[in-house]
């Protein structure tokens, strides 16, 4: 695996998986997010820098790489999301 390019300081991050904005390590509240940018065929998505090791862990443990896990997790998140919407058919 290539080594990863993070962005850092961008004031309008936001992690796509988790809607993070703010950075959760206590030492860096102030700052915003750690980010990578991940070019799916969805479109580029906003990962942070935690969501991405954590799908970089489940890549390294399957046969799947990490593109393919975080297009399979968005487009559960997009499935959800229109189950959970008010105008989502019943049974």
């Amino acid at each position: 695996m290539n080594k990863p390019i993070f962005t850092y300081n961008d004031p309008n991050a936001s992690c796509t998986f988790c809607d993070r904005t703010q950075n959760p390590h206590p030492d860096y509240s102030d700052e915003p997010i750690v980010i990578k940018r991940l070019k799916l065929h969805q479109g580029d998505q906003e990962v942070c820098i935690n969501c991405y090791w954590d799908m970089v862990e489940v890549a390294n443990t399957s046969d799947a790489s990490i593109m393919d896990i975080a297009t399979e997790k968005l487009n559960v998140m997009r499935l959800l999301s229109k189950q959970a919407s008010p105008n989502a058919p019943t049974s």
